[in-house]
C-alpha cells in the first residue's frame, strides 16, 4: 500500500502537457468550492527516500494481480474501508476481503519467490 501512495505522491513531470487549459475551468472551480461543506485539507502523503526507492520492487510483485484484486487494493491504499469498496464493486464485504486477501497472497508469495 506505501508503494501505490508512493507513486501518487510523486510529482509527474509530464502531466503538465495533459493540462487543457480554457476560461471556464476557474468558473467551475469557484462554483465547485463557494459551497463546499468544509475547508479543511487533509495532511499530503510525504514519501521518505525509502519508500521512492523501494515502490517500483514493490509494484513489480503486484503487476500479475488479476484486475479486481488490483483494484481492491488500489482502492485500499486510499483508505477505504471494506463496506465502501463492496458498494462501488457490487458485492458483499466478505467478497471484498477475500479478493483483496487473495491479491496480498499472490504478492507476497511473488516477493517470496514461492
Amino acid at each position: 500500500m506505501t508503494a501505490m501512495k508512493t507513486i501518487r505522491a510523486m510529482p509527474d513531470r509530464e502531466r503538465r502537457f495533459f493540462i487543457v487549459k480554457g476560461a471556464s475551468i476557474p468558473y467551475i472551480q469557484e462554483a465547485m468550492t463557494a459551497y463546499a461543506s468544509s475547508d479543511v485539507r487533509v495532511a499530503a502523503y510525504v514519501p521518505t527516500p525509502q519508500d521512492v526507492s523501494d515502490c517500483l520492487v514493490a509494484l513489480s510483485w503486484v503487476r500479475h494481480v488479476d484486475k479486481k484484486s488490483w483494484k481492491i487494493m488500489w482502492m485500499r491504499s486510499f483508505g477505504f474501508s471494506f463496506g465502501l469498496i463492496a458498494k462501488y464493486i457490487g458485492r458483499s464485504d466478505e467478497t471484498a476481503r477475500r479478493w483483496y486477501r487473495e491479491g496480498i497472497t499472490d504478492a507476497w508469495s511473488t516477493a517470496n519467490g514461492l
